[in-house]
């Protein structure tokens, strides 16, 4: 009794505490609050901030909302650039992020483990570590040794045949048939044929089958690596994502097809494997797959393979990452070409002086005979790389760049897109200028090295030969097959110059992972017919 005499006494003065309260913290209180809190912020950031001495916008030095709204409304590559102009190669993003925009300082920090992945990475995994997850060194190391081999130039030139049936071979059956149906010419939104042709091309290699979402309407698979993708992301950008009540409604929306993936997956590797039980090795079939499947890591004791499981993983991973990169590159790659007719008309001209007009062209045909689309191509991937930033944690005893400290612990963000624009490094940087790659001097050579489309140093993109392969050979062989023009309605024309830069303004574009058309309904149309010399 005396017990709970004490309970309801107990609760008489918290409820009266509760209702001083609410009075005391009126809307004034909790705006004289907030204004305290932005004060001492400010405050922080100008005079005891380890980054006070480091240029940047005032604002972002507040808070990391900032560049997280950047980043959801798709605008933080064209950021970077805008304000590596205005601050330099090394400037704040956030209070304890830094953007590294030179590609000297990005190689230094993607050339070694000591500066770890950033721990977004974590929350983009779905179902093991992967290659492009993993934060743990070591286990990159290892999976680097495991699959390096299957995705050399070497293999994947075997692969070819593949790769060109899944790829350009498909894309311009499916052209021709727009053609004949047209009566001649016809107009093409050329960025979700590139899109699905991608996917085809990674799905063929990967996946244990033959895909042809192009021409044959099935997306299931499609779907299903969409929204894996999504969800990764979703994880990666808004960790609640992954709590509860936000977890059970991205299960809703797309549990269920990926549980589905993962089953589809791990029943095509359980086949496999039972298919080519005791086979040899020569005579199994030679895909991406299966190399996954026989790899072995040199270094172990025991020469260990992956797991199913982990197999299963570094495919999804491969099929991921493979797809809106390569499409959007090509995509990029004939959207400047069509802005710069002198150099569309140069490059037409090499392919079709070395090449008949039915004749398939693979990789090392265009490298041999077209020199001057690798010069385009990486032009292409400098002016729009389709990849965007990497972050990475500062190590013990922090790092120097341009003369600014960043203390350990700190993220430093290699900014692809403003070290591929630093006036600093590319005079005239707006200028669609393939020459710059051309000859064997030391400044062509300087400037391949300052790409960094692919990443670099130790988590170099595993994938960047494959995606090399499908860039050439498809561009090499749509302008060799096919007269290609800009329909009379195009916004973004070679007429249409930008006001800033005196050149053709390129269509507008937008991020969160890779850098695609903003408008590519509108602004991804071409005028195809067959090659008229």
């Amino acid at each position: 009794m005396a017990v709970a005499t004490e309970l309801a006494a107990a609760g008489a003065v918290a409820r009266v505490a509760l209702t001083l309260a609410r009075r005391m913290l009126t809307a004034r209180h909790i705006g004289a609050g907030m204004a305290l809190y932005v004060a001492w912020r400010a405050v922080y950031a100008t005079w005891l901030s380890p980054l006070r001495a480091v240029p940047g916008r005032f604002t972002y030095r507040l808070s990391s909302m900032f560049s997280l709204f950047d980043g959801l409304t798709g605008s933080t590559n064209d950021d970077m650039v805008r304000d590596c102009k205005r601050f330099g190669s090394v400037y704040v993003m956030e209070p304890r992020k830094v953007a590294v925009c030179h590609p000297d300082d990005g190689r230094l920090v993607l050339s070694s483990y000591s500066f770890g992945k950033d721990k977004i990475y974590d929350n983009a995994t779905v179902l093991e570590p992967s290659i492009f997850t993993t934060r743990d060194a070591e286990l990159n190391k290892r999976r680097r040794r495991q699959v390096g081999p299957g995705l050399s130039v070497a293999r994947l030139l075997k692969m070819e045949p593949t790769v060109l049936a899944a790829g350009v071979q498909q894309l311009m059956r499916k052209w021709d048939g727009y053609m004949e149906r047209a009566g001649g010419c016809a107009k093409v939104c050329y960025f979700y044929d590139l899109k699905l042709m991608a996917f085809d091309v990674v799905a063929s290699l990967s996946l244990g089958a033959k895909h042809r979402a192009l021409t044959s309407g099935d997306m299931r698979t499609v779907n299903w690596v969409e929204k894996t993708f999504a969800l990764m992301m979703a994880q990666m950008l808004v960790p609640l994502v992954k709590r509860w009540p936000f977890s059970i409604a991205a299960h809703w929306l797309a549990g269920r097809d990926i549980q589905e993936f993962l089953r589809f997956g791990s029943a095509t590797i359980r086949r496999r494997k039972a298919d080519v039980a005791g086979v040899a090795a020569a005579a199994r079939p030679n895909d991406i797959m299966q190399q996954f499947i026989d790899a072995e890591d040199p270094e172990a004791a025991t020469n260990a393979k992956m797991s199913s499981a982990e197999v299963l993983t570094e495919t999804i991973t491969l099929v991921i990452g493979g797809v809106d990169t390569t499409s959007a590159a090509i995509t990029w790659a004939l959207h400047l070409l069509l802005l710069y007719p002198e150099h569309m008309k140069l490059l037409a001209d090499q392919i079709r002086h070395a090449f008949a007009p039915t004749q398939m062209i693979t990789y090392e045909m265009a490298r041999a005979h077209a020199p001057y689309l690798e010069a385009c191509v990486l032009e292409s991937l400098r002016l729009c790389p389709a990849s965007t930033n990497l972050p990475r944690t500062v190590p013990r005893g922090g790092i120097t760049l341009r003369g600014h400290h960043i203390p350990e612990g700190y993220t430093v963000v290699v900014s692809i897109a403003a070290a591929s624009m630093n006036p600093e490094v590319w005079p005239n940087p707006h200028l669609f200028d393939p020459t710059r790659f051309l000859g064997a001097d030391s400044a062509a050579a300087a400037n391949r090295r300052n790409i960094l489309a692919f990443s670099a140093g130790v988590r170099i993109c595993p994938g960047r030969h494959l995606a090399m392969i499908e860039i050439v050979t498809t561009i090499a062989n749509i302008l060799n097959r096919y007269d290609v023009a800009l329909p009379s309605d195009a916004v973004y024309s070679p007429h249409n110059v930008d006001k800033t830069t005196g050149l053709p303004a390129i269509m507008p574009r937008t991020n969160i992972v890779s850098m695609v058309p903003k408008h590519p309904v509108r602004d991804c149309n071409i005028l195809i017919s067959r090659r008229t010399q």
